[in-house]
């Protein structure tokens, strides 16, 4: 997890605290000090760090050298050598080479209605497209609520400490003011902590994938003007 380090920084921060539960896990040390939100924390980085592992997996079969023999088959394609494009894309597990050979084969055999077939390509293309792009709005809604998350966990626990001195009246205590404040500040870090690596991940991901996308377009639409080329 990659807020795993910072977060058990804070556990070893609180451990004098809570030395009576020395036989408690730093997990559950870290719930117990930061409460029910910590535990919404980490149940969304855990559920965000899967989805991620997920993302980066499947996005790395779309390797930039991959894309570059989508591009060469293509070029074979305009100079005429259909033979040779389709055998180079047979070579290629994507689903965007199994596209592209479908687009060769219906412009290949003469396809009258064209505006047809480039309607057809755009659909299954994007459908491609969404699919690489699908589960990443985990990732963008991790980061944006974890924040939130925490600062009301923060909120709610410096409510709690002042009702408690409230309560006191005179006799109230400024140590466990400090105290109760340290420990409701600690939802506000756990949040910050699932945020920022999971936001950087997300601006990651959805990069490799709009730069995806701008390449299938383009091949599509170079497939789409191949006779141009030819002709000249």
């Amino acid at each position: 997890m990659p807020a795993l380090p910072v977060l058990l920084f804070f556990l070893s921060a609180g451990s004098t605290a809570q030395a009576s539960e020395g036989d408690t896990s730093e997990w559950l040390a870290l719930v117990s000090l930061g409460g029910p939100v910590v535990a919404v924390l980490l149940l969304m980085s855990s559920v965000a760090l899967a989805v991620g592992a997920y993302k980066w997996i499947q996005l790395r079969a779309w390797k930039d050298s991959t894309l570059a023999r989508i591009r060469s088959a293509v070029d074979l394609w305009m100079t005429g050598d259909a033979e040779g494009a389709t055998s180079a894309l047979e070579e290629i597990k994507l689903p965007f080479a199994q596209i592209v050979g479908q687009a060769m084969q219906w412009l290949g055999a003469g396809v009258i209605d064209r505006p047809a077939v480039e309607t057809e390509l755009s659909r299954l293309v994007q459908h491609e497209y969404d699919r690489l792009n699908r589960r990443l709005g985990v990732l963008e809604q991790v980061s944006y609520l974890a924040p939130l998350l925490g600062l009301l966990g923060t909120v709610l626990g410096i409510i709690n400490v002042f009702q408690g001195l409230a309560d006191q009246g005179s006799a109230a205590d400024a140590g466990l003011l400090a105290g109760g404040i340290w420990e409701a500040l600690i939802t506000t870090a756990v949040g910050l902590c699932v945020a920022i690596p999971f936001a950087l991940l997300h601006a990651a991901l959805q990069g490799r994938v709009v730069l995806i996308g701008g390449a299938m377009q383009d091949q599509l639409t170079r497939l789409m003007g191949a006779d141009l080329y030819k002709q000249s």
